[in-house]
């Protein structure tokens, strides 16, 4: 049976090949016909492999290509297909990596990791392809690369090296050598660094980036508007402070400046510009007349033909579903484009529902309760819609048109139905955001305590995760926390004076604290008015009109610590100093100010800027002034002062060093006396005396506040060095500045060898003061 089947399959090929024999003879011009339907492209194969040597067990960048791009292909394909990386082993054993694609710039890559010493060979195949898409037909033939050795040795190479992160003075914009420095710098890019609208009531925010400043020192002040006591026969009445309401300043800060929105005083709406300032001077850059900017934008291009970060400034206005934002370019202030019809939820409060995605792209989730739909709206979706570029390929590059008007409605990425069981929901605060969870709320205060009912949606699909009636809160008001964080979320019942802490995944109420009035030294029921707490490095801080900053322990909702600013006498009704409307959180630090929601005309005295170690409670530094929501960027803080309506900018400043010595000839053995100075050279006070950190907060107050002169003031060391006649570099001693002096300091030094001394100071800098 065998042998009878392969006698057919050979019968089968003699026909073949008789056939294809005869064809040839009878149609011998048809090679010449075919040649014109197609053309036959040499290719070009090529291979790179790097770095080269390389460490056994390291990473090799595998790159193969041919010459040429697919025709009339796209970032989306096709494609050359079906290539081969041959790799040969130093023990010659071969590996093959096959069915590889090129992507649409002709070739592609892969990471290997060699696990033998000796040379390795890598070679590119590529098999030939057909492209039908043109006229005639191509055929892309096949073709090799060289073969590439590379060297594999015991020894793993360097990294490239790293510059040192900076810690003296230093200013954007930070050179792109210098790897990791976002441990350091950080942007603060709404008025709640990740939320929209800070306003009055309680609205505290975290920066985890950012460094934060260790001292009170000053850089620069700026005049924002009158402020301080009017005088004449309105006494010690001082000017308003925009505190109630309007709020004076909630700036931005991006790469270097500061930007914020300026208007009446006694009129939010009355919008008299935006103004973009130095960070480092507080000189002006330019200005928007009549028009506020409510946050900036960092975006991250990632597509093949863009890779970085732009930056925009947004102007928000308009209702909840129909909303109209405009672009601005955020170095110059040009205005780019606008988009109508935006899906946002409109102006909150505070908090809101507007949130940066991954790449920075603003997004913005919605509850429409008419319709029972959960939206959520995307601006870079919009504007890649609107502008799609290479053949209506969205993503390919990022291009918003000068000019342009966008239909927002191009930028809903879900909208997607809710439970009709669900009544209606909040669509704005208090609505929460955080580790891929929208918590919503409602109310039903026909039953006490007053139900309030939670929902839970996952943020990327809109399903519903769980939902919870609180029976268990008294308050007339329950106050959510700004931020989701650490795994939960906390209410905080102002009748019982305790925190309630919820799992954002389950919605499980996890535990409750203790009443907040009965905590720490000289508890108070002052303590209802606690309207402020946010979750940051794994603990629940809060602060309120007792006069108590506290941490609690996120996990438990133990107290961790509690700071007390002490007795306040008569100047407060409140028996301390009242915290309301929010601290800020960096850097491993606690920023709190005392403040009031309406404070008389005749302002009580005490208040301060307090800086508490996040971790311990410790008191780092304090400084005089109502410095109400304090924004925070790299390794500065700012805030306007409502004692005198000024901004101010606190944070480490450039200094200068002088040094002198006799210019005359002495006898070997003979003192000289060195001299010299360590100045401030900070914009608010150039050419003024550095003082420690210790003296900081009273030398800043005498400076800037009106405030006497201190009678005792620290001064900074001096490193002082001599380059000897011999050519040796010696440390001779360090030196103290007398800040009441004018910041001199002197020193003697006798010299024991003949010949000239080149003497150096050196000031190496503190908290408050580069190098």
């Amino acid at each position: 049976m065998e042998n009878s089947v392969n006698g057919q399959m050979k019968k089968v090929f003699a026909v073949f090949v008789l056939f294809a024999l005869t064809a040839s003879m009878l149609f011998a011009v048809a090679p010449q016909a075919k040649a014109q339907d197609y053309v036959e492209w040499k290719t070009f194969a090529y291979i790179i492999v790097s770095p080269n040597p390389v460490g056994v067990n390291q990473q090799l960048i595998v790159q193969f290509r041919i010459d040429k791009t697919y025709p009339g292909g796209t970032v989306r394909g096709p494609f050359w297909e079906g290539f081969t990386v041959r790799i040969t082993k130093p023990d010659g054993t071969v590996e093959e990596r096959t069915g590889l694609r090129a992507d649409s710039t002709g070739g592609s890559w892969f990471i290997y990791t060699p696990d033998q010493v000796g040379v390795y060979k890598f070679q590119t195949i590529f098999p030939g392809q057909w492209v039908n898409t043109t006229t005639p037909k191509r055929w892309y033939a096949p073709s090799q690369s060289r073969i590439v050795e590379i060297t594999v040795q015991a020894e793993p190479i360097p990294p490239y090296p790293d510059a040192p992160l900076p810690t003296d003075y230093w200013e954007r914009p930070i050179n792109a050598e210098i790897k990791g420095a976002w441990q350091i710098a950080d942007n603060w890019l709404m008025r709640g660094y990740d939320y929209l609208f800070r306003g009055f009531p309680g609205a505290t925010a975290f920066a985890p980036y950012a460094d934060a400043p260790d001292s009170p020192h000053i850089l620069w002040t700026r005049q924002l508007w009158f402020g301080g006591v009017g005088g004449g026969k309105f006494g010690d009445k001082s000017y308003y402070t925009g505190l109630s309401y309007e709020q004076p300043y909630e700036p931005i800060i991006l790469n270097g400046r500061i930007i914020y929105t300026e208007h009446d005083p006694a009129a939010s709406g009355n919008i008299i510009g935006t103004r973009c300032l130095d960070l480092y001077t507080g000189e002006e850059i330019w200005f928007l007349d009549g028009v506020s900017i409510t946050c900036a934008q960092v975006f991250d291009i990632e597509n093949p033909n863009e890779h970085g970060l732009i930056a925009h400034l947004w102007s928000m206005s308009g209702p909840a579903t129909s909303g109209t934002w405009t672009m601005y370019d955020a170095f110059t202030g040009r205005k780019i484009l606008t988009i109508e019809n935006v899906t946002w939820g409109g102006s909150q409060l505070v908090g809101g529902t507007t949130v940066f995605g991954p790449s920075g792209e603003l997004i913005n989730y919605y509850i429409d309760n008419a319709k029972k739909r959960f939206i959520v709206w995307n601006s870079s979706k919009a504007i890649f819609a609107a502008f799609p570029w290479i053949g209506g390929v969205q993503g390919a590059i990022y291009s918003p048109a000068a000019g342009a008007v966008i239909d927002g409605r191009l930028g809903v990425q879900l909208n997607v139905s809710i439970p009709d069981y669900l009544p209606p929901l909040s669509t704005g605060y208090p609505i929460l955001g955080g580790e891929g969870v929208i918590i919503a709320s409602a109310q039903d205060q026909s039953k006490y305590p007053i139900v309030y009912i939670h929902v839970a949606f996952d943020a990327e699909t809109g399903q519903v995760l769980w939902v919870k009636n609180r029976t268990n809160i008294y308050g007339m008001w329950h106050r959510p926390s700004e931020n989701v964080g650490s795994g939960i979320y906390v209410l905080y019942d102002e009748a019982t004076t305790r925190l309630h802490a919820y799992d954002i995944r389950t919605g499980e109420e996890k535990w409750v604290s203790e009443p907040l009035n009965t905590l720490g030294e000289n508890p108070s029921d002052f303590a209802t008015f606690t309207r402020d707490y946010h979750i940051a490095y794994g603990k629940v801080y809060t602060a309120g009109f007792d006069g108590h900053v506290r941490a609690f322990d996120a996990e438990t909702g133990k107290l961790v610590w509690d700071f007390y600013f002490g007795s306040s006498g008569y100047e407060t009704p409140y028996g301390t100093w009242p915290v309301y409307a929010g601290f800020t959180i960096a850097d491993g630090k606690v920023y709190v100010t005392n403040d009031e929601h309406s404070p008389d005309s005749v302002l009580w005295r005490g208040a301060k800027l307090w800086c508490l170690d996040a971790e311990t409670g410790e008191l780092l530094w304090k400084i005089s002034g109502i410095f109400r929501n304090v924004a925070v960027a790299d390794g500065y803080a700012t805030s306007v002062n409502s004692y005198d309506g000024r901004i101010y900018v606190f944070g480490k400043g450039p200094s200068k060093v002088e040094v002198s010595a006799p210019q005359v000839a002495v006898t070997v053995g003979t003192s000289v006396l060195i001299r010299g100075k360590v100045l401030d050279m900070s914009p608010g006070q150039p050419n003024t005396p550095a003082v420690a950190k210790e003296s900081m907060a009273e030398w800043m107050e005498y400076l800037h506040m009106q405030r006497q002169c201190p009678q005792e003031v620290k001064g900074v060391p001096v490193d002082l060095y001599a380059i000897y006649p011999d050519g040796t570099y010696n440390y001779i001693g360090t030196a103290t500045t007398e800040p009441l002096a004018g910041g001199i300091f002197s020193f003697a030094f006798t010299p024991q060898q003949e010949g000239t001394y080149t003497i150096i100071a050196v000031f190496q800098g503190t908290e408050s003061y580069g190098s």
